[in-house]
């Protein structure tokens, strides 16, 4: 059995909050010199618009979900990263991203800004978690990070930047607090 560092795990789905993960998540992998993990989850369930709006279920296709998994493979490619583990599996993301997430240093997750926190729904005013990283972190045995969309995506094998404000959740009982790595600057975190 070979030992080494914990791998980081990171949710891809070719969109550019995805790709926002993926940069955040090969710097982290390269300070830690930990492995990446890019993986990929085709739903069978397929997707529901709201019952309201008269849109059916959209079940995808083999066809359609080989076209997924080559849109994440181009994504990869041209963000100029090297080194990252490419997963592929088909159930429900949530589930399947926590059990790939099992023993890794994180998961990281992006955050495309369109989900928003009703009034009165607690102390955190930034915009609300989509379900499947509420549901990450509901049941992730490692932290999960949620990294929002910059206003620009770094071009292929430049650096990627910081990100200005990225929430981390952690289970503990630590709200407000903070974590910092080295050399670089503290990481807000909220408890879900």
């Amino acid at each position: 059995m070979t030992y080494g560092p914990a791998p980081i795990v990171v949710g891809v789905d070719g969109t550019e909050a995805s790709m926002a993960a993926l940069h955040w998540a090969a710097g982290e992998a390269e300070a830690h010199g930990a492995p990446l993990i890019a993986v990929h989850v085709t739903d069978p369930r397929g997707r529901r618009g709201a019952p309201y709006a008269g849109r059916g279920v959209y079940v995808p296709t083999e066809a359609q979900a080989l076209d997924e998994e080559a849109r994440v493979e181009r994504m990869i490619a041209q963000s100029g990263l090297e080194h990252v583990k490419r997963v592929f599996d088909v159930g429900v993301p949530s589930q399947v991203l926590v059990r790939f997430a099992i023993g890794a240093r994180m998961l990281v997750l992006g955050h495309a800004d369109n989900h928003r926190r009703r009034e009165g729904e607690g102390p955190y005013q930034g915009p609300a978690l989509g379900s499947i990283a509420r549901a990450c972190v509901a049941s992730a045995t490692c932290p999960v990070v949620v990294v929002p969309v910059p206003a620009r995506l770094p071009a292929a094998r430049e650096r990627r930047p910081e990100p200005r404000h990225v929430p981390v959740v952690q289970h503990s009982p630590m709200v407000g607090a903070r974590m910092i790595y080295p050399n670089r600057r503290p990481v807000p975190m909220a408890h879900g």
